[in-house]
């Protein structure tokens, strides 16, 4: 059925550089896009069927759809099958899994309740949802995610990273950025960003672990009334700026401290190397 119709779409279709379909999904669970530079913009809808817009760059540009067992598989193409660029609307079932990969690519997906990963080179992510595993690599381009649930993993080589309204396991690389993550629910947080600024608000659960680290960057923490952690601090040429009257364990003058909050069920462990590290209730 897809192959008829994506016939259909190149004869009638490919001279005004556009195509609009939508079809029946059938079983496949799976989408995977491939387009070398452009845009995708990805709404989920409650319906087993996928609509498709597709805007092409060349007068032979051409939209291919194609299906492989439960997986559908998705790009804008030339004359010779080569990728050429487009900008792609698309609905998809919610509960469909998502991966998209590109080179000069911008991402938008909103209200998927499936997996998720995206990856460009060049290009800003943002996704509102998603459940299960979820991936977001961009090598230049900020990251932006909201309202997600599962195990998340981010990448980011030169862009900031924003997180929210977000739990799950969560686990974010950065290079030269800065990450944010606010309403976090998660008993399992590791943060890394060579070059940026970390601010982290959320949940403290007993028995989790949290880890954020930057070399030459800030730590702005908020540590939520009740919480129970035992909190290590690790700096070479940074400072401490804290709201907790607290009894340090430790030599700052060496840099390594730690104190106990409540019960100290949870750990926390903060490293700065060159920056302020800064604790608030």
């Amino acid at each position: 059925m897809i192959a008829h119709v994506t016939a259909v779409m190149l004869a009638a279709l490919a001279p005004a550089q556009q195509a609009d379909t939508t079809f029946a999904v059938g079983d496949a669970s799976r989408l995977e896009v491939n387009q070398l530079e452009g845009t995708v913009n990805v709404t989920a809808w409650d319906r087993a069927e996928m609509s498709v817009v597709a805007v092409y760059d060349e007068d032979v540009g051409r939209l291919d759809i194609r299906q492989s067992g439960g997986t559908i598989h998705l790009a804008t193409k030339g004359e010779w099958g080569e990728p050429v660029y487009g900008d792609l609307e698309l609905s998809v079932p919610r509960g469909m899994a998502l991966e998209i990969t590109g080179v000069a690519l911008e991402v938008s997906i909103e209200g998927s309740a499936g997996d998720v990963s995206v990856s460009t080179v060049e290009g800003s992510l943002f996704l509102v949802g998603g459940s299960g595993n979820i991936a977001l690599n961009s090598v230049d381009g900020d990251v932006t995610l909201s309202g997600a649930s599962g195990k998340i993993a981010i990448n980011a080589v030169d862009g900031d990273v924003s997180v929210s309204g977000s739990d799950g396991a969560i686990a974010v690389t950065a290079v030269d950025g800065d990450v944010i993550l606010e309403g976090i629910d998660s008993d399992n947080v590791s943060v890394n960003s060579v070059d940026g600024d970390i601010g982290y608000e959320g949940t403290i659960k007993d028995g989790g672990r949290y880890v954020l680290s930057t070399h030459d960057g800030d730590l702005n923490v908020l540590i939520p009334d009740g919480a129970n952690a035992r909190i290590s601090i690790d700096t070479f040429s940074g400072d401490l700026d804290t709201d907790f009257a607290v009894e340090l364990e430790g030599d700052f003058g060496k840099k390594r401290i730690s104190f106990t909050v409540g019960t100290g069920k949870a750990l926390v462990e903060l490293s700065a190397f060159d920056g302020t590290i800064s604790l608030r209730q």
